[in-house]
């Protein structure tokens, strides 16, 4: 190529010299001004076509060049990519013989671990809350007590160990770790015991398209705070009406029957205990409970869901982000359960509840409402009857893609002044901080009671204290959540 350029270049010299020659001769043997003119226009002519000539030439070196090179880039980098896949397909072979069954593994919306044929699945999640309570009681039940309570504390610690075995029609899910081991309490010594523990422990069967059986410890199908996970709640807690109106977990089994806008749970249990109805939980207040033990000769839960809008996933949390599609949920559940006899003089105590919520969530907003009542009887010989009503409204809304607002009223108690006639009212605001979603969330909150709180309804974990005096109490939480 190079000697090709020197010979181009050598001849384009030699004709330029050829010119000047020739015009130098030409301009010598002329006499004429009228002459010189002619010789000199066609002496520039001659030369624009030189010129002309070179600068063609010069393009086709430069293509020549360019081209050249370009061939050599591509062959370059074509040895890299052979030497690439050469090395992954070595890693390949190394991992595949270290595993030996096609086992896979990694991050997919949790960490997991799965053959390769699908028929086993392990999901491994966790859930930690680290929270402060500040509560402020400026009179309460009796002298001994601190117009200033707070601290800070581990409210939740767990590993969620689930996935399905054998096939996909068969799943499993154990919640264990550290918390409260009661907190439905109503007296205060066993609420403010944490240690080792279970939350949700069952085993799923898929029976056919529509039906599935669940048998285990789980939240009875009641309220849908109750139903809606630990995670995925608006505020800090749950209401303190659901801790005392919901029936928390027990251990049954639970059919379930679900198609495209309608799903019915149908459960039979060893009761609930959140308004002292099974005795079994004094010594034990954490189901399991042994299958002696004094817990309730028959129980029975059942929970309709009406999907009116929107689709069933939209409904696992209270808050709806942006960009969300409307969606509607009306649900209603009935319970009813009678105790077993402590002694031969000793009555037996029946309750029956019901309980009826609408939920809807729109473009960066939600919004929640629900009542629930109860009837208790043989409460004790002095005390025949019970009668708890309770009522939450909540809703929020986005004010930026990781910030949201919400506020929340709630109110209820027991009717009977022997049992303490509530009469509880407490407004609450705060706001969410998605720095990842639900994964990890900051939640703050402000409480304010404006009315009165007995020692049947107070909740230490939730952070209420009790007090007969209105407008005596108010409760700041903020709370770290770390979910995967």
């Amino acid at each position: 190529m190079n000697n090709q350029r020197r010979q181009i270049l050598k001849s384009n010299t030699i004709a330029i010299r050829f010119a000047v020659v020739f015009v130098a001769i030409f301009c010598v043997g002329a006499v004429r001004a009228d002459d010189v003119q002619q010789q000199l226009d066609l002496l520039r002519q001659r030369l624009d076509n030189v010129q002309k000539d070179t600068s063609e030439m010069r393009e086709s070196l430069d293509e020549l060049k360019a081209e050249t090179q370009k061939d050599w880039i591509t062959e370059e980098r074509a040895d890299e990519i052979r030497s690439l896949v050469h090395d992954v397909l070595l890693d390949v072979d190394a991992r595949t013989s270290l595993v030996g069954d096609g086992l896979l593994g990694g991050w997919s919306d949790g960490f997991f671990l799965a053959s390769s044929d699908g028929r086993f699945k392990l999901t491994i999640g966790g859930l930690m809350q680290e929270r402060f309570v500040q509560s402020f009681l400026r009179v309460g039940l009796n002298n001994n007590f601190d117009r200033w309570r707070g601290g800070l504390e581990n409210t939740k610690t767990r590993l969620d160990i689930g996935g399905h075995i054998f096939d996909k029609d068969t799943t499993f899910l154990v919640q264990a770790g550290w918390g409260y081991l009661d907190p439905n309490a109503i007296s205060n010594t066993p609420l403010l015991r944490i240690g080792a523990r279970l939350w949700d422990t069952w085993i799923k069967f898929k029976l056919s398209e529509r039906w599935s059986a669940k048998l285990g410890v789980f939240m009875l199908p009641f309220t849908r705070e109750s139903l809606v996970s630990d995670k995925y709640q608006l505020a800090v807690e749950r209401s303190l009406i659901d801790f005392r109106l919901g029936l928390a977990r027990s251990q049954g089994v639970e059919f379930t029957w679900a198609n495209d806008d309608t799903r019915v749970f149908l459960a039979t249990s060893n009761g609930a205990y959140t308004l002292n109805g099974v005795s079994a939980a004094g010594n034990n207040p954490t189901p399991p409970w042994g299958i002696l033990a004094q817990d309730v000769e028959w129980a029975f839960t059942a929970r309709a869901e009406f999907l009116l809008e929107g689709n069933w996933s939209q409904f696992n949390q209270f808050t709806s982000p942006i960009g969300s599609e409307t969606a509607t949920m009306v649900g209603v559940a009935v319970h009813g359960q009678q105790g077993e006899r402590v002694g031969g003089g000793n009555l037996k105590q029946d309750q029956y509840g019901i309980t009826a919520d609408l939920s809807m969530n729109f473009d960066g907003m939600s919004f929640f409402i629900s009542g629930t009542m109860h009837n208790q009887k043989n409460i004790t010989r002095t005390i025949p009857n019970a009668d708890w009503v309770g009522y939450v409204a909540q809703a929020s809304t986005y004010m930026t893609d990781k910030t949201e607002l919400f506020m929340r009223f709630e109110g209820g108690g027991v009717m009977q002044n022997t049992m303490g006639g509530d009469d509880v009212h407490i407004l609450s605001a705060g706001v969410n901080w998605y720095l990842d979603g639900h994964g990890l969330k900051v939640t703050s909150d402000y409480g304010w009671s404006f009315g009165e709180i007995s020692a049947g309804m107070q909740n230490w974990m939730v952070g209420w204290r009790g007090t007969t005096n209105r407008n005596a109490e108010w409760l700041f939480r903020t709370q770290l959540q770390l979910a995967f």
